[in-house]
């Protein structure tokens, strides 16, 4: 069953490991959170890359980005680069 909703990845921080971090997909009508840990590396945004394009290719549309305020303090090419790429990022209201 296809829904009409944008699928939403939001981005958190790993309590106590602020070099990693964790992309999590909830899909309500399986009841299910799909959910990638990665680091602030190229690998790891590659990882997060894929992980987006898996939901993307999966619901056939362009996914959302919803990103903690506090996460990337510093400046991060690769990173930044891929964020840029899956789609807009939207700030995370804790």
């Amino acid at each position: 069953m296809m829904s009409s909703r944008t699928p939403v990845i939001t981005i958190t921080g790993v309590e106590g490991n602020p070099d990693r971090f964790v992309a999590s997909f909830r899909s309500e009508f399986l009841d299910a959170t799909y959910a990638v840990v990665f680091s602030q590396t190229i690998t790891g945004a590659l990882a997060l890359h894929r992980f987006a394009g898996m939901i993307s290719s999966q619901y056939g549309k362009q996914i959302e980005l919803r990103i903690a305020n506090d996460l990337f303090p510093a400046k991060n090419s690769a990173v930044e680069d891929i964020l840029n790429s899956i789609g807009k990022p939207a700030p995370v209201h804790r």
